[in-house]
């Protein structure tokens, strides 16, 4: 964040998508027992920063299907807990989740945004 200040720059934007959006509840949900995710805009006072997170409504298979069309080279992460971590089990859960229930990750993601979380605008049910 020190180099992002360095240049000038007030404000991150994050690449999380909506798929990461209900892992990360669905985590917080099972190992820390509370319901929580990051916010769409976060605000870092104590270094003038804002994160913003513009894809969250965006689904990762859709960014996938992008970057395929567009024949965009990824980058392999090198973190050694690649694909054996909690997020990993989030991810298939959800994945089997859906399978099982067709729609059940559409409806965790609206679940979020009807669940007067803090950081996220509240909105009423219709």
């Amino acid at each position: 964040n020190q180099k992002i200040k360095e240049l000038g720059c007030n404000k991150i934007a994050y690449a999380h998508h909506k798929d990461d959006l209900v892992e990360t509840m669905l985590m917080s949900m099972l190992f820390e027992g509370r319901w929580h995710t990051f916010s769409p805009v976060t605000h870092l006072d104590r270094m003038d920063l804002t994160l913003i997170r513009p894809l969250l409504y965006v689904n990762e298979s859709d960014i996938i299907g992008f970057r395929n069309k567009m024949n965009l080279p990824v980058v392999k992460s090198s973190c050694p807990m690649d694909g054996h971590s909690k997020r990993e089990y989030a991810k298939n859960l959800v994945k089997q989740l859906n399978k099982d229930h067709k729609g059940a990750r559409d409806r965790m993601f609206h679940a979020i945004l009807n669940g007067e979380m803090e950081g996220w605008p509240i909105r009423y049910l219709s």
